[in-house]
């Protein structure tokens, strides 16, 4: 664990952006291997002549030479002085008194307490999707929830508006300024996604807040110092704003400091007594904040028009590079070296389980930036507010040359994109680390596991009614094809790695589900959720981890206001049936039910369709003491001849568990539905006839051997039925995920296999990367997912291993009322059809055929042996 802030280190190893520079020089980063880098990220801004500027170093030997004294308060500090005298002089207007700060963040603060001061207003408006720090003020200030949220922020008396919108911020003037002390902006919004308001906007804004006597205050943190192709973003204004806001770029890429630079008529003497830092005013910043300005201003800013003019190019350079991919890329933003490249949502194209991750939870340029860093040697970063825009802030001394080295690398990008081969895009991230091109030897890291300690709830948003959360996750290697082609193209040791890897990503919206509607006409519609996990992963030591992340997917789901969680494949069992994921604020639900209740139905009508006598016939439920396994064999004893309860072998309670399920189902079949016509099962327990016909075992051949109809609903993630092995005319139901019953050609067998718990929902689905099935037909959990939204239960459904019968039979009335059927046979993705139906019917009259003439032939011996006798 890495001792410097471990979140962060472990978020960079993930996507592989934990390259360790040890060099710099002007625009080049050398790594550990000597390799070198273009940077295109200049540390946000922060650096505009690069890396190591010979100016700001000299003017640190110097005050080294002169022996100037870093930190003189409370007395004078001169450097600090002859700063604040050089900015009054390049500032626009009035701005002239100078507060200095150590970060960006402080000098928003600064500014808010001197507006508070100022005018004996509280409040602050500032703008939507806006950013001006992490501090707490600052971040309040922030307009945006992903920030502010578990830190007890906005704090009171900030109000937001959206950018760019001038009617907006003139209506809430007008409503009164009572309580409004300043407006805080930024001339482009940075972190929001390099967003330029409309001309004038800023001006406008400026002019509204002097009209209504509420202060103006200019964030150029930023897109001050050049970064525009201007000094400063507001240099031609004709409104000047209260208060301009500097800092990054102002420190020369060298030391950290910030200024806030304000108006005489906005100054107030009681802020300048109250308002102190230990490390503002430092003669050293100070300094090399002096030589930043003399390098830019010199030969008459010649290198902040050089920016402009660069900017130009490579703006149509990259507007170009749009028009070769319009599908890849939907816009270029910002002005001079402060450029944002948006792509479309790849998430939209429904091509990549990957991609679909990464574009709704915010890393698919993460993932490039990680590509552009490893593959192209190129450095930049995504933007913090939209998840969907490259950062492009080169240093200003960055000539063409440079600039077509980075539109190259993009292009690069682009085409992958354009191809779909996000292989291509993601295999470093594996590679890098098991030597393939390094030649070390393998890491263990990925492989690593530390169990996670469950967290706690997330606050929820109010819940929607019909919107509704699926959590899913891989159930084999194929899936991860299947919803990932591309990734075919990995190696065995390559494909192992990326499984480790894509665990590390943890939950997260992958795919929204479109409405779905049910013959009532209401409509449900919700989020599938991914933990990527195989079902191995979840057993043992990764049990914890599991559970960690199907509650954080649980939470996620309810800060999206889903009235209704439900639970998909392993996530159901390793949660034992939903128990360890409730009471988080949303309901949930294993799915079990439906999924029960839908399979039993299936197998109800195959039967009628083949001609299995199920009144008659000797049913076998393997993986009988689990929560489908249970409920499927309670009410399939309402109908069946006879029946033997399978359990695991290697569990040493399993005889005790069937037992125990045996004595159930004999309780239950004393009070089965008037609707239903019971069987010989039925009939022999409500005669009290000794040998009902009802067995439990934990020797499965015999059991298979015996049976005319197998359930089979384990918890198993392995192979444990080769149906090819089967007597002729045996129908096999398999509910378990991933399948318990192995893949064969059953055309000569005389078997018919087929998948349960699928259901056929009141209207088609598109799942996207994720669609397994066809889209008329849904899983069974799922289904009662959607089901449970759409009728508005409130409560937790399908929890634990005692799944109730009266749950059984409400489920299968709301499925009735909004068009949940049992969807068509098939199996491993085939439906069965009609002609293999009939050909299975013939297997079953054939063996039901001998089956009474040796009934027949006993009877007869019986009575020729009784009649000798």
């Amino acid at each position: 664990m890495s001792l410097l802030n471990p979140t962060r280190a472990q978020l960079l190893e993930t996507f592989a952006l934990d390259v360790a520079m040890l060099r710099g020089s002007g625009a080049r980063l050398f790594d550990e291997n000597g390799d070198e880098y273009l940077d295109f990220l200049s540390q946000y801004g922060a650096l505009p002549f690069g890396h190591n500027p010979e100016r700001g170093w000299a003017a640190l030997r110097a005050a080294q030479e002169s022996q100037l004294p870093a930190m003189v308060q409370p007395l004078r500090s001169p450097e600090a002085e002859r700063l604040a005298c050089r900015l009054a002089a390049v500032a626009p207007g009035d701005l002239s008194i100078t507060t200095l700060t150590n970060s960006g963040a402080e000098t928003v603060e600064a500014a808010i307490k001197l507006a508070r001061i100022r005018t004996g207003r509280p409040g602050i408006l500032s703008t939507r999707n806006g950013f001006h720090g992490k501090t707490l003020g600052a971040l309040s200030a922030t307009g945006k929830p992903l920030y502010q949220q578990g830190f007890n922020a906005p704090a009171p008396d900030f109000d937001y508006l959206p950018f760019g919108d001038l009617a907006a911020l003139e209506a809430r003037l007008e409503a009164g300024t009572d309580g409004i002390a300043a407006f805080i902006l930024e001339p482009i919004q940075g972190e929001g996604g390099v967003v330029c308001p409309p001309d004038g906007y800023v001006e406008a804004a400026i002019a509204l807040c002097r009209k209504h006597g509420v202060l103006s205050i200019l964030d150029e943190i930023q897109t001050g110092m050049g970064r525009t192709g201007q000094l400063f973003a507001c240099s031609g204004f004709s409104e000047v704003p209260d208060m301009l806001l500097l800092s990054k770029a102002l420190g020369g890429g060298l030391m950290p400091i910030g200024a806030c630079i304000v108006r005489p008529s906005a100054w107030d003497d009681r802020f300048g007594r109250l308002h102190s830092s230990t490390f503002a005013n430092n003669a050293l910043a100070a300094t090399v904040a002096c030589a930043t300005l003399d390098q830019l201003l010199e030969n008459d800013a010649a290198l902040i028009r050089q920016v402009a003019e660069n900017g130009n190019y490579i703006r149509a350079r990259l507007e170009a590079l749009g028009r070769a991919y319009p599908y890849v890329i939907r816009e270029v933003r910002g002005r001079g070296y402060m450029l944002g490249l948006e792509f479309h949502p790849l998430e939209d194209r429904g091509d990549s389980a990957i991609i679909a991750h990464a574009g709704l939870n915010g890393g698919v340029t993460a993932l490039i930036a990680s590509y552009l860093v490893n593959v192209q040697k190129v450095l930049t970063a995504p933007l913090f507010n939209d998840s969907r825009v490259l950062r492009l802030q080169p240093p200003l001394i960055l000539d063409r040359a440079g600039l077509d080295r980075a539109v190259e690398a993009l292009a690069a990008v682009c085409d992958i994109l354009h191809r779909s081969d996000y292989y291509a895009l993601v295999r470093h991230l594996v590679t890098r680390r098991h030597g393939v091109e390094t030649g070390e030897p393998r890491s263990e890291a990925l492989a690593s596991e530390t169990p996670a300690a469950e967290p706690a709830p997330l606050p929820g948003t109010r819940p929607v009614p019909g919107r509704f959360g699926f959590v899913i996750h891989y159930t084999e290697d194929e899936d991860i094809f299947r919803s990932d082609p591309s990734l075919r193209q990995f190696s065995d040791t390559e494909l192992e790695d990326w499984k480790a890897w894509v665990k590390r990503l943890g939950p997260g919206f992958v795919r929204q589900i479109p409405p779905v509607v049910s013959k009532t006409g209401q409509v449900a519609s919700g989020w599938l959720l991914s933990v990527p996990m195989l079902p191995g992963d979840m057993r043992g030591k990764g049990r914890a981890e599991a559970r960690g992340m199907i509650a954080e997917a649980v939470d996620l789901a309810g800060a999206q206001g889903a009235c209704r969680v439900g639970l998909g494949a392993f996530t159901s069992i390793v949660t034992r049936g939903g128990e360890t994921v409730t009471g988080r604020g949303v309901p949930v639900t294993s799915g079990n039910t439906l999924t029960t209740v839908s399979a039993v139905k299936a197998i109800t009508r195959l039967c009628e369709r083949t001609g299995v006598p199920l009144d008659k016939a000797h049913v076998a439920v393997v993986g009988a003491s689990g929560a489908i396994g249970r409920l499927g064999a309670m009410l399939l004893a309402r109908r069946a001849g006879s029946m033997t309860l399978v359990g695991n072998a290697k569990n040493p309670f399993a005889p005790r568990l069937l037992a125990k399920v045996a004595d159930e189902i004999r309780l239950s079949l004393a009070e089965i539905p008037a609707a239903v016509v019971p069987g010989r099962l039925a009939q022999a327990v409500r005669d009290g006839v000794e040998d009902q016909g009802l067995s439990w075992t934990t020797d499965l051949d015999p059991a298979l051997a015996r049976a005319d109809i197998v359930l089979v609903a384990t918890s198993s993630d392995t192979v444990l039925v080769d149906p090819t092995q089967l007597r002729p005319g045996t129908l096999v139901c398999d509910v378990a995920r991933p399948p318990n019953v192995a893949s064969a050609d059953l055309s000569e067998t005389g078997v018919l296999v087929f998948d349960g718990g699928l259901v056929s929902p009141p209207s088609a689905l598109d799942l996207g990367p994720f669609q397994t099935l066809p889209s008329n037909i849904a899983w069974g959990c799922l289904s009662e997912t959607m089901l449970l939204a759409l009728s508005g239960e409130q409560e937790d459904f399908s929890i634990g291993s005692s799944l109730s019968l009266a749950g059984a039979d409400l489920l299968a009335g709301l499925a009735e009322t909004h068009g949940f059927e049992p969807a068509p046979p098939q199996w491993y993705g085939d439906l069965v059809s009609e002609a293999a139906l009939d050909g299975f019917a013939a297997h079953v009259r054939a063996h039901w055929a001998g089956n009474r003439a040796a009934s027949q032939g006993n009877r007869k011996r019986r009575l020729v042996s009784a009649a000798a006798g």
